[in-house]
């Protein structure tokens, strides 16, 4: 093919220059802002979290991110439930003391994806393609999914309007199913206490794709049956991490009769609790692992 595919790095070149429309999410995911901050640790041998901590706020969330000489934490809310002032004074309340003179930066963004990301002889990947929000990390996995397809599907010797086809009808299928399983984060939660949450968990803003999902599950567990292998970016087990995370209820009642291994699993559960109480003991801990990776593995510091 005489033209090259180009990879696209930023949304606006797809969309003037190609007429390509951006599809927004908003109202399904509200999250359209985010305020960072990085906070050093008090002493140098200060414990890494081994894990992000993610909290509920009321207009959003908070994440946590423990580095090796630092942490990064930011808040991501929406500005239809508060004001840019309003989330600073939240994330600077979870910082504590050093929040007081914290540098934070602020930035805006809006959920959504094209329908169309390979055109002619351009291909968007990344934050030209489409964005949610930082929960789940979904960006990360959509770039390296386009680079895969691209290198699959590239036509050295044909019509690349065959694959502009399938690679398109095949990453519009991937972010609907992102989209619920990022929703499902929110429309489940238990709160009500603001009107973020409420809008959240009301019907009108869920897709109806999910909200069948949710009525299989509510007598049944996800299983492979309700994930697509070539698509999904998340597993059934990832579904039911934040499904029963989150407490939610399936009411097996109805097949109680046919439930013969209570004992064998609750013997299974116990020997997993004993083995992570074990490797907890045992295994170093994060900064143990990071000082040795700086010292061994990589010959400098790790990135902060």
């Amino acid at each position: 093919m005489a033209e090259r595919v180009d990879s696209l790095v930023r949304r606006r070149s797809l969309a003037p220059a190609m007429r390509i429309p951006f599809s927004s999410c908003r109202d399904v995911l509200f999250c359209n802002r985010a305020i960072a901050a990085q906070l050093p640790y008090a002493r140098p041998d200060e414990p890494i979290a081994s894990y992000t901590i993610s909290t509920a706020q009321e207009a959003g969330w908070i994440w946590d991110i423990g580095l090796d000489r630092r942490r990064g934490i930011g808040h991501v809310y929406s500005s239809d439930h508060s004001d840019d002032e309003a989330a600073e004074r939240v994330l600077r309340g979870y910082l504590g003391a050093a929040g007081e003179k914290a540098d934070v930066r602020h930035f805006k963004f809006e959920a959504g994806y094209r329908e169309v990301n390979w055109y002619k002889n351009c291909v968007a990947v990344g934050l030209s393609s489409g964005f949610f929000e930082p929960l789940e990390a979904t960006g990360i996995a959509f770039a390296e999914v386009s680079a895969g397809m691209i290198a699959n599907l590239f036509p050295w010797g044909g019509d690349y309007e065959t694959s502009a086809r399938q690679f398109n009808a095949n990453m519009l299928r991937r972010y609907e199913r992102a989209l619920d399983f990022i929703k499902l984060h929110y429309c489940i939660s238990e709160r009500r206490d603001t009107a973020f949450w409420r809008d959240n968990v009301a019907d009108a803003s869920v897709p109806d794709s999910l909200l069948e999902m949710l009525d299989r599950w509510r007598f049944r567990p996800p299983n492979e049956l309700d994930i697509d292998g070539q698509i999904d970016i998340f597993t059934e087990a990832s579904w039911q991490y934040v499904l029963y995370g989150m407490g939610w209820k399936t009411d097996l009642s109805a097949k109680a009769g046919v439930l013969r291994y209570g004992d064998d699993a609750r013997r299974a559960f116990a020997e997993v609790q004993r083995q992570a109480r074990y490797a907890i003991a045992n295994l170093p801990s994060n900064r143990d692992l990071v000082a040795y990776a700086q010292s061994h593995s990589f010959g400098g510091r790790a990135a902060a």
